[in-house]
């Protein structure tokens, strides 16, 4: 590979100084050679000689240019289009007509021997291909009609995308059809040629029927990528509201119609020549405003220009336009019941192209409102709207919730009072099942089928319905349900989340759970479940949560003492009471004790003297209704407790704060020194004797014994 650097730059210093033309020529021949020869390994050496052949390429003797035009060739094939994409832009950028020929001539021949376009290098080289066209040269204007043919026959219908500033001169768009016959005549040469020089400079063992047959399957593989190529894919996005007059929006709302025909040919003008168009926020502001151009004047040519500027809108936007056809379908479709032509024609055309746009669930809403429309023009217009949408749809592209959803609304348009909206709903019918096929069709449009008057004329709409929309899905329906993923597709994306699977054995609930014995040491926690199954609520953050608490045992019953209410409190002792007898002759006294005969030296006194504690063991006493006190229903009984001591005075007066909730005794009866309440004389207890009147308290308080 030295000694070919070498030759490379003697043959670069040929080309850019000789002067001889013979031997520049075969300095250009010994180019071709090499790469030919040399094949791929001739890349490394391309940037040395490239710039110069184009640089000989305006050189007016024929010789030259055709030898570098062999030379390109040849280059060509041994690298990849990006590497020569920026080369050949410089070479657009020389004025000589003599090298723009040259270079015109090359592309022609370049895309004559390719199977695949390749979209960079074509987006880059095509619009210098469309400007070259219009030269002032005539054999340049011919070379590039010739280039143009060539990329049309690997690109198809596709190239319409670079041909729009040239596509209303029909001479050149003639001569680019003339010329595509003749680049498919050159690439038929190219693919016999083509075994027969690889078996002859390469021996690997590959025959001339198997290069033959790969070469095949490249053609059809590229016809195939030729007919799928969308030329909006390949077009950038261009903001035509850049174009548009400043005073557009005024003259929209002008109150001359005139003035509104005016901006409406303005925003329209804007649109001409571009192929995709960008939704901006001013161009969406303009848009509104063409929808209530529609909806609200009473101009039928300002209405019509209006509904024309948003079909070629939809069309350039496509799925960006979805959002303005959402917001104009129900004003078109109740705007169907205009009788003028001009404007119903353009609303059906617009109608038909914002379907395109978005998917028909999107606005079955306001197709349901316009089938139960009070005018009969908008329900017949409607149907036969929906009738071409499903036309064009097949079992792969149709929204099947849709139909069921539309089919109530379908067969009672098919009652309708109007023949023709009748027809029209028929017309639906046919349409489905066209396209989902008669079985689907006659499930759920049952109704229709049953009747024979109705069921006959079906197969004959379905016939005129092939033939004008063809047995399959159209593109744009297929563009359509593959964006949004429609028909086979589910119409509803699955949730992103799902939830955790049930396990077999579930924690037990909060609920039935047994409460923990206490102890006096917290407890550990809980081993938790490894599936949860309620989700508890976190502690709000502004609060924090309460410390821990430990279990405390409860502790065990002490009776409180009195509470003393003098200036000092000392510690009394416990002391047992003695137990009260009772005298044998008085009934009731069966069994009991007698009572003492004198009372404790060591009361309590009110002037703070010592107190000396006394428990009082429990007792029992019956609730006894006082005479004239209203009858109270007895509770619940309740468990019995101990009573509470009481406090006392040492001269057997009652306390006047005692806190006891037993009756204070009476100073006169000596019966009465264990605190005990006297029961009433009709008790079955028996009362201690005493010698003095007993004064009880106004109301005797309830007891804890009770």
């Amino acid at each position: 590979m030295t000694v070919y650097g070498e030759l490379m730059d003697e043959i670069r210093k040929i080309l850019d100084r000789e002067s001889n033309i013979v031997v520049v020529t075969t300095a250009i021949r010994t180019v071709e050679l090499l790469a030919r020869g040399l094949r791929s390994k001739f890349a490394g050496f391309i940037g040395m000689v490239v710039p110069f052949l184009i640089k000989r390429a305006k050189d007016k003797k024929k010789n030259v240019r055709d030898a570098i035009l062999a030379a390109m060739a040849a280059v060509a094939d041994t690298t990849s289009a990006e590497r020569l994409q920026k080369d050949v832009v410089e070479w657009f950028g020389i004025p000589s007509p003599e090298s723009k020929q040259t270079l015109l001539a090359f592309l022609f021949a370049y895309w004559c021997r390719q199977f695949h376009p390749d979209i960079p290098f074509v987006k880059a080289v095509a619009p210098l291909v469309v400007t070259a066209s219009s030269e002032s040269d005539v054999t340049v204007r011919e070379k590039a009609c010739q280039a143009l043919g060539a990329l049309k026959r690997l690109m198809g219908d596709a190239i319409s995308a670079f041909l729009v500033p040239i596509s209303t001169e029909t001479a050149k768009m003639e001569k680019i059809q003339q010329y595509v016959g003749e680049a498919a005549e050159e690439f038929q040469k190219f693919q016999k040629s083509q075994p027969k020089t690889v078996a002859s400079s390469i021996n690997n063992g590959i025959t001339v029927a198997d290069e033959g047959s790969s070469e095949g399957l490249q053609t059809s593989e590229g016809a195939a990528t030729s007919s799928a190529m969308d030329p909006w894919d390949i077009s950038d996005p261009e903001d035509v509201a850049k174009k548009i007059d400043k005073s557009v929006e005024s003259q929209l709302v002008d109150k001359n119609w005139k003035e509104r025909v005016a901006g409406g040919e303005s925003v329209k003008k804007s649109m001409h020549g571009v192929l995709r168009i960008e939704l901006s926020e001013r161009l969406l502001e303009i848009l509104k405003t063409l929808i209530k151009v529609i909806e609200k004047d009473v101009n039928v040519n300002v209405a019509a220009l209006a509904a024309s500027i948003l079909t070629d809108c939809a069309k350039k936007a496509r799925f960006a336009f979805s959002s303005i056809a959402h917001r104009s379908f129900p004003v078109v479709f109740d705007k169907l019941k205009d009788k003028k032509a001009v404007l119903r024609d353009a609303l059906v055309e617009y109608c038909d192209e914002a379907a395109n746009t978005t998917p028909l669930s999107a606005y079955s809403e306001s197709i349901i409102t316009a089938l139960a429309s009070k005018n009969p023009q908008t329900r017949q217009q409607t149907a036969l709207f929906l009738a071409r949408f499903y036309a064009k749809n097949d079992t792969k592209t149709v929204e099947i919730d849709v139909v069921k959803q539309l089919g109530e609304h379908i067969l009672k348009t098919t009652n309708d009072a109007d023949k023709e909206v009748r027809e029209a709903a028929l017309r639906i019918v046919a349409a489905i099942q066209k396209s989902l096929g008669e079985s689907v069709a006659k499930r759920l449009m049952a109704d229709i089928y049953e009747d024979k008057l109705k069921a006959e004329k079906i197969p004959t709409i379905i016939e005129e319905l092939v033939k004008d929309y063809g047995s399959s899905a159209t593109p744009e329906m297929l563009r359509l349900a593959k964006h949004y993923k429609l028909g086979s597709a589910p119409s509803r994306p699955p949730p992103t989340t799902a939830r955790p699977a049930p396990t077999a054995t579930r924690p037990p609930s909060t609920t039935s759970r047994a409460p923990a014995a206490r102890s006096s040491a917290p407890s550990a926690p809980a081993p938790r479940p490894s599936t949860a199954t309620v989700t508890r609520r976190a502690p709000s953050p502004k609060v924090p949560p309460p410390p821990p608490t430990a279990t405390v045992a409860p502790k065990k019953f002490v009776a409180r003492p009195a509470p003393n209410f003098g200036t000092t409190k000392p510690k009394g002792t416990v002391a047992p009471t003695p137990i009260p007898t009772v005298p044998a002759n008085r009934p009731g006294a069966v069994g009991r004790g007698a009572p003492p005969t004198s009372l404790s030296s060591s009361r309590p006194t009110s002037s703070g003297g010592p107190v000396r504690i006394q428990p009082v063991k429990p007792n029992v006493v019956r609730r006894v209704t006082a005479p004239g006190a209203p009858t109270v229903p007895p509770g619940p009984a309740k468990p019995i407790g101990i009573a509470r001591p009481m406090t006392s005075t040492s001269s057997g007066a009652p306390a006047t704060s005692s806190r006891s909730r037993i009756a204070a005794p009476s100073s006169s009866r000596p019966g009465t020194a264990s605190g005990i309440a006297r029961p009433p004389s009709n008790s079955r207890i028996a009362r201690p004797p005493g010698t003095g009147t007993s004064s009880r308290p106004g109301s005797r308080p309830a007891s804890r014994n009770e």
